[in-house]
């Protein structure tokens, strides 16, 4: 036969006669042998021209596997990657490509598979199924692979960087793109190695041994559940229905039963020792017991909480008995299992679960067991907490794995609407699929159950016919699951069409009366009229149904009352709901302004934010051209702030989109500017004639507009917009309003987009609370801000004016100067990115001219941001053509600089000598949001110069650099500092000053992102980044350099070491480097990548705080190996108790912080809440655990989950979890968490320890540890490339 195969095999000794068989035969191609480091010698005696060797130590990993695609070249390829003794039968390999053969023209076989024999003789497998998606299928190990497949999965994603599930991967590659084929025959035998029984072997995915793996495998399940379409997001639950009807008890343990007598009474009095507060009874099902069973149960029938079950069928399973009890007149309110042969193993078990249906708000609890043997002496693999089932994927690994753990607790409604199957096994897994589907399931990860392996017990052992029926079964509810899945994400993910939103429109009319009525009275009850200015239109209406909106109070307090009216639960019967594009429900808009009025709410409950829609917003207004979509911010006329929605009009009404080919003309354009901001953005899609961000001029009020394609998923120019607009405190996004519409074009020009945004700054005018005649009751939305202003009393209606209208409007957003404020501030930002094109030497070039250029150019320090300013200029200034001198106050006003009875955009006081004339600021804040926070007055050198931003004066001093460094480390550093700390300090702050001054002048050269952080359903990372300023280089206060001006006198020695070292900065490779430093590392500093963005630099890599350690780092990402590092105090330069040398780096208020090596804070239960709900504005209810989810190089967390009886949330990254914890700041996030006084029955502590080390990010120089080199003679060259390694000190300018 012709050659038609390629062969990998791994090379084990005892297959060596299998190998050379294979060589020999004719059929095969080439051989392939898989061969770790130890056997290579051996493999390679193999070589020839029909076989080679391959060296690698990981045959189950992506990286093996690429290396096979690359070789392969026959059309087949068989896989044998066990260690087993191979015996290949007659024919195999022939009769396996032969079936494949003759598969493929029907099926499209990509994998195939056979029966074999073992040592137990005939071990037949199961035919593959699409729901088989656990990855411990049983094969066998000879498996046939059409080869072009297998080379496909190579160079697609889905074959990932896995280490130990590449071939996982591989199968569920081959199972969505072909299918994988059964060959019912025995063709080969394979030595079995495991020899465990079944019931030791079925808990391997729980062994913590085997975590690793079983993470890997987690992730290429869920990557495939991805791409077919089956995957939920962690926020997909439907809300739980009300739960009011009367039940006789609280809670019944339901035990089905046949023929346990000898443990039957031990399981009963486990329950009836339970100590709880509510009411509870046990439901003995005994399904036709002929051992004595029934007497046993007889015997508990002096205690009513007993109640004994005998259906009179003969055809009930498990299953069976158990919808037999649930639907009995006795069940309680919640259903809990317990196996007639297991026990509860503590009194507290069944209080545990009923309270956490009420602490997780779930439909299905499930808690932990421990296998024991009869006499409860413990088994492996011991406890069996279903680790694996985490809050963000537990439902999707569900499919993946057999079992999902026990006790198993459901509210009984739910359980009823959904029944059991009539089976005596997978009943419950199958349940578990279908409630997580749909609702929230509880986990207890703490043990509350006994399950006893015995001789007697039915799992203990069982034959492979047995685990073969059972995993067919499996197999099956995983398939159906599958596709029940598929199919609710694809009705979810509807797409949305003009044609069929009008129809949905009018049927829906037609079956809800009281919205019909309302529609009809827009044409017999509403009015409008028109409210002509000079060069425009506007329009009022009169809509008595709309005062539900406009009267409506969004304060936290009333939402928080009230029902949400656009949840699912809380909507009248009548609506009807129709799902388009995977999150968004059409409604229609039960009080309607226009003739046709939708309402565009997410599926699940979750807050307005603009991010929910952003990339969505564009395509929904494309598809339905008849309609413009329109966004109310929080604070902007969204009746609804808590649950985020669109909503969409009828075209042709609302003056600014009616209008527009009048209003396109007054378009300003911004953004693109130049010619290469027009080809970068032709390079995503847009028209640069037509599209870009522009100012809207001659408007009633102030707005912004972009035009462009419909964008898919990455709203660019939206993303460059928000970076620049302003944020009021504590809000998440700018407030907004934006009505967006498909704009028909013309001959020559392409349908586009058009998005007019208006910026607010007021949620309501003041007439709105105003009394008497001089309420207007106009609460302006998206729609008013378009022209057309709804009135829900005809008094106001009538008495409206056209321009109290356009007043209204005007009061309630930004001003025009505003807008051309924030237009400056994205033409600025746009001009300064210089996204270098070339290679990476002609990118050093250009870098390196911008640094030469800095070096006359002064820095910018922001100092404050305030409402008002008060100082004293010592000496005579200049300001607007005057001198003056003394006490001048400042403030901020419509917008503008209010100075000596004048407005002005900007300001700045020059002084006439620089060497003599200084000013004194009042009140400064330093310290900002850490412990130390104070104000005091200062006194500072240079010019002063005031700008608005976001309604504050914004205070900068601008200076030479050299005079800022010797303020910076004079306020750094102590009279006591040595010359070779300062120094090294003053590398340290030129170089960070530089890369901030060039960061800025170049925009990082990469474009921003308004919604760049990482924030999806339960989990919210975000970074602050010293380079974030836009306004001025750095600011005054810790978040960049402490700098004080001249109110510390500037140090005899700080001066030498400025002077000694100028223009001395550090480079690495060419580049400047951005040299992060912080107060203690704690033993082992920070990557960058920790605390900031994504990305790292090699010069900010982790090392010891000590240049003799020369032991390979710790895996301090490890959580053990964090502890036991956190807990100990190992040496290291930053660990000192000395207070001189503590004096050099520590002013009078950093050592009020005393620990800071190693500390330990302690915070209450109440204290955690607080902290918590108010910095994240989320209730979680009690804190029951903060859990480390991922940990940096030095131990410090990046994300931390807080576990709460109302919630989960997942923060990051360093400083956010910093900020979290504590009133100001904690010292550092590399800590380890110890919880007191846990109550057994609710796992909620009293309170929380803290245990941490280090002071600051740790990322870059120690500033202690420096201290400490010094001290110890260390040169500060030696200090920085121990810090920095692989940087050099470079001499920017001097001589």
């Amino acid at each position: 036969m012709k050659s038609q195969l390629d062969f990998i095999f791994l090379y084990t000794p005892q297959n060596e006669d299998v190998i050379t068989s294979l060589i020999d035969a004719e059929i095969i191609n080439h051989v392939f042998l898989l061969t770790a480091e130890a056997h290579a010698s051996e493999a390679e005696k193999f070589r020839s021209k029909k076989c080679t060797a391959i060296l690698t130590d990981a045959p189950h990993s992506s990286k093996c596997v690429r290396q096979i695609a690359q070789k392969i070249s026959a059309p087949y390829t068989f896989l044998y990657l066990s260690a087993h003794r191979l015996s290949l039968g007659y024919r195999t390999l022939e009769r396996m490509i032969q079936i494949a053969d003759d598969a493929d023209g029907q099926t499209n076989a990509l994998m195939l598979y056979a029966d074999r024999y073992d040592d137990n003789g005939l071990h037949l497998a199961i035919d593959y199924q699409e729901g088989a998606l656990r990855n411990d299928f049983d094969f066998g190990s000879l498996l046939l692979y059409r080869t072009q497949g297998l080379k496909n999965f190579a160079k697609s994603e889905c074959c990932g960087h896995f280490v130990h599930a590449a071939l996982y991967a591989l199968r569920l590659y081959m199972s969505a793109n072909g299918q994988i084929v059964h060959l019912r025959e025995p063709l080969y035998t394979e030595q079995e190695t495991d020899l465990r029984a079944s019931g030791q072997k079925q808990f391997d995915y729980v062994n913590p041994n085997n975590r690793e793996v079983q993470i890997e495998m987690e992730r290429a399940c869920t990557e495939h559940l991805k791409r077919i379409g089956a995957w939920l997001a962690p926020d997909e639950y439907d809300e739980l229905p009300d739960n009011t009807a009367e039940y006789p008890v609280e809670a019944s343990v339901i035990i089905p039963v046949r023929n346990r007598v000898r443990t039957i009474k031990d399981a009963i009095g486990s329950v009836l020792e339970q100590e709880t507060k509510f009411n509870f009874n046990v439901i003995v099902v005994d399904n036709h017991s002929t051992d004595g069973t029934s007497e046993a149960v007889k015997s508990f029938a002096h205690d009513e909480r007993v109640v004994l079950i005998q259906p009179t069928r003969n055809d009930l399973g498990i299953g069976g008995c158990w919808d037999v009890a649930i639907r009995s007149a006795q069940c309680g309110r919640y259903a809990v299992q317990l196996d007639s042969d297991d026990l509860y193993s503590s009194p507290q078990t069944l209080q545990r679960i009923v309270d956490a249906f009420h602490q997780q708000h779930a439909a299905m609890v499930i808690g932990s067991y421990r296998m024991v043997n009869f006499d409860l002496e413990t088994l492996p693999p011991g406890l069996i907490a279903h680790a694996e089932w985490t809050a963000s994927n537990g439902r999707n690994n569900a499919l993946r794995i057999n079992g999902l753990g026990a006790p198993r607790a459901f509210r009984t409604d739910v359980l009823r609407k959904i029944g059991f199957p009539n089976t005596s096994y997978g009943e419950d897994y199958a349940l578990g699929l279908a409630f997580s589907r749909h609702y929230r399931i509880a986990r207890i990860f703490d043990e509350l159950y006994l399950c006893r392996r015995w001789d007697g017990n039915s799992d203990a052992a069982l034959s492979i016919e047995k685990q073969n029926k059972n995993n067919l079964y499996k197999d099956f509810i995983r398939t159906l699951e599958l596709r029940a899945r598929r199919q609710m994400i694809a009705h979810w993910n509807h797409p949305l069409n003009q044609d069929e939103v009008d129809a949905f429109i009018s049927n829906q009319l037609k079956t809800w009366q009281e919205a019909r009525e309302r529609f009809e009275a827009l044409q017999t009850q509403v009015m409008t009229r028109e409210l002509p200015l000079e060069d425009m239109e506007l329009r009022v209406q009169y809509n008595p149904s709309r005062i539900v909106s406009t009267g409506a109070k969004v304060d936290k307090a009333t939402l928080k009352k009230r029902p949400c009216f656009l949840c699912d639960h809380h909507r009248p019967a009548s609506q009807q709901q129709l799902p388009v594009m995977g999150k968004i429900q059409l409604l229609v808009n039960p009080f309607p302004i226009l003739p046709k009025h939708l309402t565009l709410p997410t599926r699940r409950h979750t807050a307005q934010r603009f991010s929910h829609f952003a990339p969505i917003m564009d395509s929904i207004a494309w598809q339905l051209p008849g309609m413009f979509v329109f966004y109310n911010g929080a604070r902007c006329g969204a009746s609804a702030p808590d649950h985020a929605h669109l909503q969409a009009g009828k075209r042709g009404l609302v003056p600014i989109e009616k209008d527009w080919k009048y209003y396109e003309n007054r378009l300003q354009r911004v953004y693109p500017s130049t010619k290469d901001e027009e080809a970068d953005l032709e390079e995503q899609g847009y028209d640069p004639k037509t599209g870009g961000i522009f100012m809207l001029r001659g408007y009633v009020c102030p707005a912004f507009v972009i035009q462009g394609p419909a964008c898919k998923q990455t709203p660019i120019l939206f993303n460059k917009l928000m970076e620049v607009l302003p944020i009021a405190n504590k809000q998440p996004e700018p407030d907004l309003n934006i009505l967006s519409w498909r704009q028909e074009g013309g001959p020559s020009a392409p349908d586009h987009i058009v998005s007019v945004i208006f910026v607010r700054k007021k949620h309501r005018p003041d007439c709105y609370y105003a009394e008497g005649k001089n309420q207007l009751l106009i609460s302006p939305g998206s729609i008013d801000m378009g022209g057309l202003i709804i009135t829900p009393r005809e008094v106001d209606y009538k008495r409206l004016t056209a321009h109290a209208a356009a007043n209204i409007l005007r009061e309630v957003t930004i001003s025009e100067s505003d807008m051309s404020a924030i237009a400056r501030k994205l033409h600025n930002r746009a001009n300064s990115r210089m996204v270098n094109k070339g290679n990476d030497g002609e990118g050093v070039k250009t870098e390196n001219a911008l640094l030469k250029s800095l070096q006359d150019r002064d820095i910018s320090v922001g100092i404050m941001h305030t409402e008002k300013v008060c100082f004293k200029l010592n000496g005579k200034f200049t300001a607007k053509g005057e001198t003056i001198t003394d006490q001048q106050e400042v403030c901020c006003t419509e917008g503008g600089i209010a100075w000596n009875g004048n407005i002005y955009s900007e300001l700045t006081f020059i002084p006439e000598d620089e060497a003599t004339c200084s000013f004194i600021l009042q009140n400064v804040t330093i310290g900002i949001g850490f412990h130390w926070q104070r104000q005091e007055d200062q006194t500072f050198k240079g010019r002063l110069r005031l700008i608005v931003d976001e309604e504050k004066l914004v205070v900068i001093n601008e200076l030479p650099v050299e005079e800022y460094l010797e303020s910076v480390i004079s306020s750094e550093m102590n009279a006591t500092s040595s010359l070779g700390l300062l120094k090294t300090h003053a590398v340290v702050s030129r170089s960070w000053v530089y890369s901030q001054m060039l960061n800025r002048l170049q925009g990082e050269g990469r474009p921003g992102d308004f919604f760049n952080f990482v924030h999806h359903p339960g989990e919210s990372v975000k970074w602050h980044d010293r380079s974030d300023h836009t306004l001025y280089d750095v600011c005054a206060d810790d978040h960049c350099q402490r700098y004080q001006g001249i109110t510390r006198a500037t140090l005899p020695q700080v001066h030498e070491a400025v002077v000694s070292t100028a223009g001395e900065v550090l480079m690495f490779e060419g580049k400047l480097c951005d040299t992060r430093f912080s107060k203690s590392c704690g033993g082992i500093s920070e990557r960058y990548s920790s605390c900031w963005g994504n990305e790292d630099f090699a010069y900010l890599q982790p090392v010891y705080c000590d240049v003799d350690n020369n032991e390979s780092l710790p895996d301090l990402t490890n959580e053990e190996e964090a502890e036991r590092w956190i807990r100990t105090e190992p040496k290291a330069f930053c660990n000192t108790n000395d207070k001189k040398l503590l004096a050099q780096v520590l002013n009078s208020y950093d050592q009020e912080t005393p620990d800071f090596y190693r500390w330990r804070v302690e915070l209450s239960q109440e204290k955690v809440r607080q902290l918590i709900e108010e910095r994240t504005e989320q209730k979680f209810g009690n804190i029951i655990d903060l859990q480390p989810v991922e940990r940096g190089a030095s131990g410090r967390l990046i994300r931390l989950r807080i576990v709460g009886t109302e919630g989960e949330l997942i923060v990051g990254k360093e400083l956010e979890i910093r900020r979290l914890l504590s009133d100001s700041h904690l010292y550092s996030s590399a800590f380890i968490v110890e919880r007191h006084e846990v109550d057994a029955q609710t796992n909620i502590p009293k309170t929380f320890t803290l245990i941490g080390a280090g002071w600051g990010h740790g990322v870059g120089l120690c500033q202690i540890g420096a201290a400490v080199m010094a001290d110890k003679g260390y040169a500060y060259n030696d200090i920085l490339k121990h810090y920095y390694q692989g940087a050099n000190i470079f001499k920017l300018f001097g001589k």
